[in-house]
């Protein structure tokens, strides 16, 4: 790769590439946000009678970005593919927790991180109808932020209100719709006003809740502060899942997506898994050894999971 700054640019052929990627379909909006180029000065810029202002410093920029589309193209095809959703145990357990949720009930998953919550939850939104998947973050731990969040998950876009009024939406939006379910992950951002105003949709119309989180979702529900916070909505839970590294069937099924067969990979990628991070951080060392097994031409072996877990982390794991 080279420093444009340092570089005889062909400008013309710069501003050709633009005239190009323009021809092939793509609009001046969508070119300017990829090259950092105000959107009025790249159309300038793509005119056939030429620009006539800093014609270098705007070929530099998108020399740039034609540098990293090469970089970027090349990483793809050295990259491995990572496997799309497949079966774990732990994930087994979250789809029957899920459709015991449809029947209008409200549960909980409490689960380690990278343990493949999210994946299960979108997985199960893809296959079956009138589930509505949203995730939470601190920013959206008040009420009103809450409920713009749960109604952009039903399809309203940029919704606006009192929370009494938007809670009225949320309810007349699910009232009459069999076997909804509303599925919160990164639940453990909630405030006490949020989960309690989710429980009052419960209430009202009989809405399945699924609450994903961390291990603090349960000490929330079931700690000392349960009895004066949460008693209302504890007592509606039918179903939980607490669990804090995944289950060494998990790494297994991990180790099968990714065609690894020897058994001391599989006993490593089960080591890894069991470490904060659980089957993320050990889906991130299979990608690395990957890529570093493909650069020697070889099946990826244990040496090269280890390699790439050195890499990755400065957590020792013997094989």
């Amino acid at each position: 790769m080279n420093d444009p700054t340092a570089t005889d640019i062909d400008i013309e052929e710069q501003f050709r590439w633009l005239r190009d990627q323009k021809a092939a379909g793509a609009t001046w909006t969508e070119l300017a946000d990829r090259t950092d180029i105000a959107q009025g000065t790249i159309s300038q810029l793509g005119a056939e009678k030429g620009y006539t202002g800093d014609a270098r410093k705007y070929a530099e920029m998108i020399y740039r970005y034609r540098q990293t589309l090469t970089v970027q193209k090349q990483i793809e095809g050295e990259a491995p593919v990572i496997p799309p959703y497949f079966q774990t145990s732990t994930g087994d357990e979250l789809m029957k927790l899920l459709t015991w949720a449809q029947r209008g009930r409200i549960v909980y998953a409490a689960l380690g991180a990278g343990m493949g919550k999210t994946t299960a939850a979108e997985h199960f939104a893809a296959c079956y109808s009138n589930v509505f998947l949203t995730t939470m973050a601190p920013s959206s731990a008040g009420v009103n932020n809450m409920q713009i969040e749960v109604l952009a998950a039903m399809g309203e876009a940029n919704a606006s209100g009192t929370p009494q009024k938007l809670s009225r939406r949320i309810c007349g939006r699910v009232k009459n719709i069999p076997n909804a379910l509303l599925i919160i992950d990164e639940a453990q951002h909630l405030s006490e006003k949020s989960v309690e105003e989710i429980r009052s949709w419960h209430d009202k119309t009989g809405l399945g809740i699924a609450l994903f989180g961390n291990e603090s979702i349960r000490q929330r529900l079931e700690g000392g502060q349960r009895a004066a916070a949460y008693a209302q909505l504890f007592s509606r839970i039918s179903l939980n899942i607490t669990r804090h590294v995944p289950l060494a069937a998990d790494a297994d099924a991990l180790a099968e997506a990714w065609h690894i067969s020897g058994k001391a990979e599989q006993r490593f990628i089960r080591k890894i898994a069991m470490v904060p991070g659980g089957l993320r951080g050990a889906t991130m060392a299979l990608e690395l050894a990957s890529m570093i097994a493909v650069y020697e031409n070889k099946a990826v072996a244990l040496g090269h999971l280890q390699d790439a877990w050195a890499q990755l982390s400065s957590r020792a794991v013997t094989a």
